[in-house]
């Protein structure tokens, strides 16, 4: 049984994703050092901290919080495109991923199926192996339906496999 995927795999992330990460991370440390840059502000008298206030932190704060509030909007759009696109193929034995990275998991070898069909979750079937995690949407419900009870069916049959659906 084949068909058309999205997909991410653990430890391998591409590198929008990567990127991403570190957009949250430099709008993380701007928060954090500009908060303790307001700290010692806090202990000035009431007319010091107008002063400050008024003239000097809006010219330099607030457009460095600008700054940072762009770099979580920028990292939150290249999250869209993290997934991986490809075709996933299902035997008795194997599952096999053919895409930008190829992904080829042994049943017995799997230790966690998690199939999920929920509102926010659509279509996803995550698996844990001792190879790799990959996590799988499905562009189509019919796809996603036959895929999955092929694949509870295969499972089924290993003791070692931990299943989980959420339908």
């Amino acid at each position: 049984m084949t068909a058309d995927i999205k997909y991410t795999v653990k430890y391998h992330a591409r590198p929008v994703k990567k990127v991403a990460y570190i957009l949250f991370g430099f709008a993380a440390l701007i928060f954090f050092l500009f908060d303790l840059i307001w700290t010692p502000f806090k202990g000035l008298t009431p007319d010091m901290q107008a002063l400050t206030i008024f003239y000097i932190i809006p010219d330099i704060f607030l457009d460095i919080n600008n700054i940072a509030i762009l770099c979580i909007m920028i990292g939150l759009g290249l999250m869209l495109f993290k997934w991986r696109t490809g075709k996933v193929e299902l035997t008795d034995e194997k599952l096999i991923i053919e895409g930008s990275y190829q992904v080829s998991i042994w049943l017995r070898n799997m230790w966690e199926v998690d199939v999920r069909d929920m509102k926010y979750h659509r279509r996803t079937i995550r698996f844990d192996s001792n190879v790799d995690a990959v996590q799988i949407k499905f562009k189509t419900k019919k796809e996603f339906e036959d895929f999955s009870e092929k694949l509870v069916s295969l499972v089924g049959r290993f003791e070692a496999v931990k299943l989980k659906t959420s339908i």
